[in-house]
């Protein structure tokens, strides 16, 4: 049994995905809470009490309108997988639970890239796609905070691959892949109004591959996920067709004009550059990366015009070439250095596999193979273990790694920093100090003993009769608003680049 299981040509994939489960179990605590978590929080446990009105929908009380514009379903559902977690083990914190989850999420995200991936390669390609991927230290530090976007680029993953799968099924198998193929979209469509994109390249598929099966297959699929959106999607109910073209209008152009840092200056999020997005691509991901995918995409199109493979550069087109564009065009509204775009990025890694495949045609030998996976994830890897836990704000040597992204870049834009620093306030603060908080407040507090006073900037005078503390968050230079001239007591630091600071304010200082 254990000679099969060894000689298994899947068993690398699953081997890497322990020893990422193990790594994430021992280092997940270490992980502070994101700007939005607790707002979304609280939006799922609204949507999971809704259901007492779903027939009654008109009734349902009603909660924040920017809110109602996301879909709660994953939501929903780390809620729950979280609340099982935490009667089982109720040691652990309701955010440490959480971030356990969506990093579950995100390891699933890597086995279903790894099943995608060997439809065009080897499968050893396929599991240097998976292990570049998984070594991204980007893609690593978002699975532990992100609760959407991560989980979105996850599900718009498994909706492709669940969708090529239906299309190429025996007519004995085809409806069991249509209903669950159906509901995984819905399910999509139900975390961000651009779900059914995913739909629309899966028919772009079958229309190349099966194009008879369109018409018998196709619409009981797109009826399921309708069906499955509106169910989990209690924003909904009252009127279906109208409150989703909302929701499509309004996320389309987000109600967000907060300064952005791009390349040192600040833009407002609607007014960023047409280069905002490609900018930050090549700076995010690790030099190996942008070599696997050039070489990878000069691959498929020799392979497109020799008239092999072409469903891959039709579903790279309509994944990440024609959204790319249209984001680009109309220089859509971005923040959070695109974060939202992670769902783009498989496709690149699917490209960086074709070149691995094309390598490895070269590198015959298992020790050259080997070298070849070593050198393409290590840069990753040895990132993340230098910023944890903070890889998500990883830049790559085109810029000058993290110390030179600083003051150009945003760094920290979530404040995971904020545990740390309130971790050295709680130690070093006297009883009922003041914390006057530049960034969010309610992380603050969440990591703050009962007795300090976490306030914002209007809530201090200029001439205190006691000392209080500024903590500030270097996301957009708003440190720099306050106080700037007084020396730092304390930071959260990581590769020449400040994420936060602590300045200790001494009573009567008049402080510009």
């Amino acid at each position: 049994m254990y000679k099969k299981l060894l000689s298994h040509e899947d068993t690398p994939i699953y081997i890497l995905l322990i020893i990422c489960l193990v790594i994430g179990l021992a280092t997940v605590g270490d992980y502070g809470e994101s700007w939005d978590e607790a707002e979304f929080i609280r939006y799922a446990d609204y949507c999971i009490q809704a259901y007492q009105y779903i027939l009654r929908p008109h009734e349902l009380p009603p909660i924040s309108r920017v809110l109602n514009y996301y879909g709660p379903a994953y939501l929903m559902l780390a809620t729950a997988v979280s609340g099982f977690i935490s009667d089982i083990a109720p040691s652990l914190s309701n955010i440490t639970v959480r971030h356990f989850v969506y990093f579950s999420t995100s390891l699933a995200c890597h086995l279903v890239l790894y099943f995608l991936s060997k439809r065009w390669m080897s499968k050893w390609a396929a599991f240097g796609t998976t292990l570049l991927f998984a070594s991204q230290p980007l893609i690593w530090g978002h699975s532990f905070i992100n609760s959407k976007d991560t989980p979105f680029m996850a599900f718009f993953l498994t909706d492709i691959y669940m969708g090529i799968r239906m299309m190429g099924a025996t007519p004995n198998a085809r409806w069991r892949w249509v209903v669950s193929a159906g509901i995984l979209l819905g399910l999509t469509i139900s975390i961000r109004v651009i779900g059914p994109l995913a739909g629309l390249i899966v028919f772009s598929y079958g229309l190349l591959k099966y194009p008879r099966r369109i018409v018998t297959t196709l619409p009981y699929y797109f009826l399921i996920a309708g069906v499955t959106t509106y169910l989990t999607w209690p924003f909904l109910w009252k009127a279906p067709i109208t409150a989703f073209f909302e929701s499509v209008k309004i996320m389309s152009y987000l109600p967000y004009s907060d300064p952005v840092l791009f390349m040192g200056n600040l833009y407002a999020a609607n007014q960023l550059p047409r280069r905002f997005f490609p900018t930050l691509l090549s700076l995010q991901l690790t030099e190996p990366a942008l070599f696997l995918i050039a070489i990878g995409f000069v691959v498929s199109l020799w392979l497109f015009i020799k008239g092999k493979n072409r469903e891959l550069i039709l579903i790279f087109t309509g994944w990440f070439l024609a959204p790319t564009l249209w984001i680009v065009l109309t220089r859509s509204v971005l923040l959070d250095n695109a974060r939202h775009l992670l769902f783009l990025w498989p496709p690149l890694f699917i490209m960086a596999g074709m070149g691995i495949d094309w390598l490895m045609t070269i590198l015959k030998r298992p020790v050259l193979r080997t070298a070849l996976l070593l050198v393409m994830a290590l840069p990753g890897i040895n990132a993340g273990i230098h910023l944890h836990p903070y890889e998500y704000i990883y830049y790559n040597s085109l810029t000058g790694g993290v110390r030179g992204a600083y003051r150009n870049f945003e760094l920290d834009y979530w404040a995971t920093s904020f545990k740390e620093s309130m971790e050295y306030l709680n130690e070093q603060a006297g009883p009922g100090t003041k914390i006057m908080v530049i960034g969010p407040r309610h992380i603050a507090r969440q990591y703050a003993r009962p007795d300090l006073q976490i306030v914002g900037p209007g809530k201090v005078a200029k001439s205190e009769s006691e000392y209080y503390y500024i903590l500030s968050l270097t996301r957009s230079n708003q440190d720099l608003l306050h106080c700037r001239h007084t020396e730092i007591e304390f930071e959260v630091e990581r590769d020449g680049g400040i994420l936060s600071s602590i300045k200790k304010i001494e009573p009567g200082q008049n402080c510009k």
